[in-house]
């Protein structure tokens, strides 16, 4: 897969389980709307030991409370299904409406610097984790040997600026110690 491509990737959600016989798994997405695969006919799983994500063809997608039940093309048994639990999902950016206001794709924001409303610098954002209510920014800070958790809701998190690669956090008592 050419590096254009790669970089056309967006982090979707995890396989959390096999469902049924004939090889279907269940998908939670990351943004909550596990009905935005109804409208893509492929996705990209990160298989450990490749280098690339595998693609698959999508050949049919119930939806279920929170999950997409999928049925992956040549996935067709539950051990074959079983062998892609926990592995993370991937789709095309073009695939996928833009994001809403204050909504950004979870690719966007990794790697970006994180601020202080009073300009101090605490790291960048090495990864985000899905609480279930809210996204959580996990911030990697060499400089302070830490790693914080800061909710992105914003009463915590004031701005996101794409452009200048940078979030903005209010230093509320306890949040950065």
């Amino acid at each position: 897969m050419p590096e254009s491509a790669k970089q056309n990737l967006v982090l979707y959600g995890k396989i959390t389980k096999r469902h049924g016989l004939y090889g279907e798994v269940k998908v939670f997405a990351f943004g909550g709307h596990p009905e935005t695969l109804s409208g893509i006919g492929k996705v990209y799983v990160e298989v450990p030991d490749r280098k690339e994500p595998r693609r698959f063809g999508l050949s049919r997608i119930k939806i279920q409370k929170n999950v997409a039940i999928v049925k992956l093309e040549d996935v067709d048994t539950p051990e074959a299904a079983d062998a892609l639990k926990n592995l993370h999902v991937l789709v095309e950016k073009d695939d996928l409406h833009p994001p809403g206001e204050d909504e950004y794709y979870w690719t966007d924001l990794i790697g970006l610097r994180v601020c202080t409303s009073h300009g101090d610098n605490i790291g960048e954002v090495g990864d985000l984790i899905d609480s279930g209510g809210y996204d959580i920014l996990v911030i990697k800070s060499p400089e302070r040997g830490k790693e914080f958790l800061v909710p992105f809701v914003k009463k915590f998190v004031t701005a996101v600026d794409l452009e200048a690669l940078m979030i903005t956090v209010e230093p509320v008592e306890g949040l950065l110690e």
